[in-house]
């Protein structure tokens, strides 16, 4: 478990893109995403570039295995050449996970602002014809945080690896089995069992609905604040039978509780910054997120009135970005 509150970090702005469907389309990645969110962002929010120390980019399906989606993301923000970037291997947890990294950079670094994108494109770790295509969407969002005297942000998070395999994408990097006789390294699921996303459903439900809220409650009583004292509150989405086992553990009324939409369903660590989309006025936000790792985690923090942008929606992909391996 780490548990982190901050008091001079302020969420200065947050603007999410969605693919015009629910899928991106072929050529397009999490980072083109990522690229149209922050893009908007830093154009509405910051009126020079050079004050952001930092990008760091939080996907499990990035651009390349090398190098890091976030150093191309600076190239083309137009980024400072002393901006911090790197990537993280976070999804279902990113906006937690970005959220607590992020404002420990701001308070680690000789910076006042920087750039926290999460993003995903999970159709791409699936075959057409899978079913779990009507489960997951695609999606980035961006996060401006700036060092300013702001309300708390307190956040806890915490993982358990011995369930790693019940959300588990094998292929594509270097845990591979020698027996094989080839081994493709695409990350295309056409090319192979071991492209595609391993999801037990029932282990992962299992799991949650036990861990979830006795952590929440011990959160809520960390924080000194009861459920009902949020104007919002964000759950990871999940099916109604799940959520009504959580709600129930955590003696939570379901009509204040806010869960994906038919839409846009799971979108790993943009899910939450969705369901706040609409949102332009202050409020009072409980996240909670949960995903692979396995990974859980809270977040109570303020969101002051226009914070968040409108919605972005795009089909546009880097087009340089592109590589091949004709000779």
């Amino acid at each position: 478990m780490s548990f982190t509150s901050f008091h001079n970090v302020n969420i200065a702005g947050i603007a999410t893109a969605v693919p015009t469907k629910k899928h991106a389309v072929d050529a397009q990645t999490a980072s083109d995403l990522g690229f149209a969110a922050a893009e908007k962002l830093l154009e509405e929010k910051i009126t020079d570039r050079n004050e952001l120390g930092f990008i760091v980019f939080l996907t499990k399906t990035p651009d390349y295995r090398s190098p890091a989606s976030a150093i191309v993301l600076q190239h083309r923000l137009h980024l400072p050449i002393d901006c911090l970037a790197y990537d993280v291997n976070l999804g279902s947890i990113g906006f937690i996970a970005g959220l607590q990294l992020g404002c420990s950079l701001v308070n680690g670094l000789n910076t006042q602002k920087g750039l926290i994108v999460i993003g995903d494109t999970n159709s791409k770790q699936l075959e057409e014809n899978n079913s779990l295509l009507s489960v997951f969407g695609d999606g980035a969002t961006a996060i401006l945080l700036e060092q300013k005297e702001a309300s708390d942000l307190n956040i806890a998070s915490f993982s358990q690896g011995n369930n790693y395999e019940s959300y588990l994408l094998p292929g594509g990097a270097f845990r591979t089995n020698e027996k094989r006789k080839t081994y493709d390294l695409s990350s295309l699921p056409t090319q192979g069992d071991h492209q595609r996303l391993l999801y037990d459903k029932t282990q992962l439900h299992q799991f949650f609905t036990d861990k979830v809220p006795t952590d929440l409650l011990w959160f809520l009583d960390k924080i000194n604040r009861p459920i009902t004292s949020f104007d919002k509150v964000a759950f990871q989405y999940a099916e109604t039978d799940f959520m009504s086992s959580m709600f129930e553990k955590i003696g939570c009324d379901s009509d204040r509780v806010t869960v994906g939409s038919d839409f846009f369903t799971d979108v790993s660590g943009t899910t939450i910054p969705l369901m706040l989309s609409t949102s332009d006025e202050e409020n009072r936000v409980l996240a909670v997120a949960y995903g692979e790792g396995l990974s859980w985690g809270f977040v109570d923090f303020c969101l002051e009135k226009n914070t968040i942008l409108p919605l972005i929606k795009t089909d546009a992909y880097f087009t340089e970005g592109f590589v091949t391996h004709e000779i």
